[in-house]
């Protein structure tokens, strides 16, 4: 049966090559040359606030109602919010003094640990740079100092949140400290007021006020001077190809400029998740800042990133539509005095659109691009 199909398909062939007016196949080629290729990985991500603040109620209070909204714009110090403090009795005031020893606690506790982070990473810089050595010296393999940078960035994003968190806390104790200092003996009533910790957007609105609320009850949100990070969250084997400092490319935004970010650091413990069509799938985040984001690109933005991988300069490549697989290698046809060569190529990178040719292939050669099925070694070919 399969030798009679063999045979049909050579007639249809050659019916179709004498039809056609002529013995040559019209084939459409471009040029083997050397190009800037790179090679990126793309999922869908989001965009984030870079460390932004949670303003929390620092004393149990009436919430005197405001007019923020998600959206506007503060500066450092501007009034948010009123907690409006009623201390008629001495419960109230033995109150405020335990709110006032709880937020004592909660900053002791962020100091110690910043002081840790900010210990480890003291460490981990000595480690980096003595792998920094090694590696200079052959010493290390590039994945295993690329390790250590990525957990140098892990660590240092690890004191910054530490700072900021110690700096809310700071703020909670200097407003319950306010609050008992501040305690008039004839009407016996005091408020408390609430600043930005920064300039910066409310992202969110928690409470609107007017009512009663308890200590550390969420407010509002606020950006870190606008500053902006994406998440993209990779199958881990795409995510062991990214390095700290890669290049990302983030599309598909809302607006027509590509927007230009850099990997911080790759999160050290994956997840598991589920697509669309119920397959299992681990996954990491890669996190990543965005150079001078657009005004329009809000936090919680779903984007389209592109992050670099591999890229290098004049490297000879070919389109990938030119390639396909026979006897389990690459092959090509190349354009030869009117007739289609076969030859089989060694390939290395490769993206969507070209292919980087190790052996096989010299600069100025012409390839068929997505050859037809009448596109057989040694047939006479028209080129367009």
């Amino acid at each position: 049966m399969g030798k009679w199909l063999l045979i049909v398909s050579g007639v249809l062939i050659t019916a179709y090559i004498f039809l056609s007016g002529g013995n040559s196949v019209r084939v459409q080629t471009a040029t083997a040359a050397l190009r800037d290729l790179s090679v990126t990985v793309q999922e869908q991500g989001q965009t984030r606030a870079y460390l932004p603040f949670v303003v929390t109620a620092p004393v149990t209070g009436h919430l005197q109602r405001h007019e923020w909204i998600a959206g506007d714009v503060v500066a450092q110090g501007d009034e948010l919010a009123t907690l409006a403090l009623v201390t008629e009795t001495s419960r109230d005031t033995a109150a405020l003094r335990a709110n006032l020893a709880a937020a004592t606690a909660r900053r002791e506790s962020a100091q110690a640990v910043l002081a840790e982070a900010e210990t480890t990473l003291e460490r981990a810089t000595r480690e980096a740079q003595r792998r920094e050595r090694l590696f200079l010296d052959r010493l290390i393999s590039e994945e295993e100092h690329d390790t250590y940078l990525q957990t140098l960035a892990a660590t240092q994003s690890r004191v910054n949140s530490a700072r900021a968190t110690l700096a809310a806390s700071a703020a909670e104790q200097r407003s319950a400290a306010a609050q008992l200092m501040g305690l008039d003996a004839e009407d016996n009533s005091s408020a408390v007021k609430l600043h930005a910790p920064s300039s910066g957007t409310i992202h969110t609105v928690f409470e609107r006020g007017d009512r009663v609320v308890s200590a550390g009850t969420p407010l509002l949100e606020i950006s870190n001077q606008d500053a902006m990070e994406v998440v993209v969250d990779l199958l881990t084997q795409d995510a062991v190809r990214v390095r700290p400092g890669a290049t990302i490319e983030v599309r598909d935004w809302g607006g027509d400029q590509i927007v230009m970010g850099t990997v911080d650091y790759i999160e050290p413990r994956a997840f598991t998740k589920y697509s669309a069509l119920g397959v299992e799938e681990q996954r990491v985040n890669v996190i990543g800042t965005l150079q001078r984001p657009p005004a329009e690109l809000g936090a919680g933005y779903r984007i389209e990133a592109a992050i670099v991988v591999w890229q290098q300069a004049q490297v000879l490549s070919i389109p990938a539509g030119a390639l396909f697989r026979r006897d389990e290698q690459w092959q090509v046809f190349v354009a030869v005095d009117g007739r289609a060569r076969l030859r089989q190529v060694s390939i290395g990178e490769r993206n969507r659109e070209y292919a980087q040719v190790l052996a096989g292939l010299e600069a100025g050669e012409q390839v068929i691009v997505f050859p037809s099925d009448l596109v057989q070694n040694g047939v006479a070919i028209d080129a367009r």
